[in-house]
């Protein structure tokens, strides 16, 4: 006796083309399921992926590794590129804390405006930056080079 079961059901418009989306499809997402498990401590394994990597992965843009291969890392720059931007910031926190104990827009304005400054005379560096106050220290943050 045969017992069907969803995993077998296919709807009666099914077809060809659904299959071979599917089948692209499919790692990608179980690579976001294993992950989603690890992340929430049941299960699954670390594979570095996001929701960026599975859609990517999911429209054949990015490639796939195997079965239980993380995908690589980030690298959002070198040291020797961001050092001054976290030097900044750091100093930052030391100098503006008395004045700005707490992050406000206008502390924001001010450090924007002073490094945008320092940045004009950088040609071909262009960083992209956001400002954050964490727990304890005012930090500047790159995302990268433009």
């Amino acid at each position: 006796m045969q017992t069907n079961t969803t995993r077998d059901f296919r709807p009666s418009w099914w077809n060809e083309a659904n299959m071979t989306a599917w089948d692209r499809v499919k790692e990608a997402v179980r690579r976001d399921w294993q992950q989603t498990k690890h992340d929430l401590g049941v299960g699954g394994h670390e594979l570095n992926q996001g929701i960026g990597d599975t859609v990517e992965q999911a429209a054949g843009k990015q490639p796939i590794p195997a079965p239980t291969s993380a995908n690589p890392p980030k690298v959002i720059g070198d040291w020797d590129e961001i050092e001054a931007a976290i030097r900044y910031g750091h100093a930052a926190h030391g100098h503006f804390l008395r004045e700005f104990p707490a992050w406000n827009t206008q502390l924001e304005g001010k450090l924007r405006a002073e490094w945008e400054a320092a940045l004009a005379g950088c040609p071909g560096k262009r960083f992209a930056n956001t400002y954050e106050r964490d727990e304890l220290n005012y930090q500047v943050v790159t995302s990268g080079l433009r």
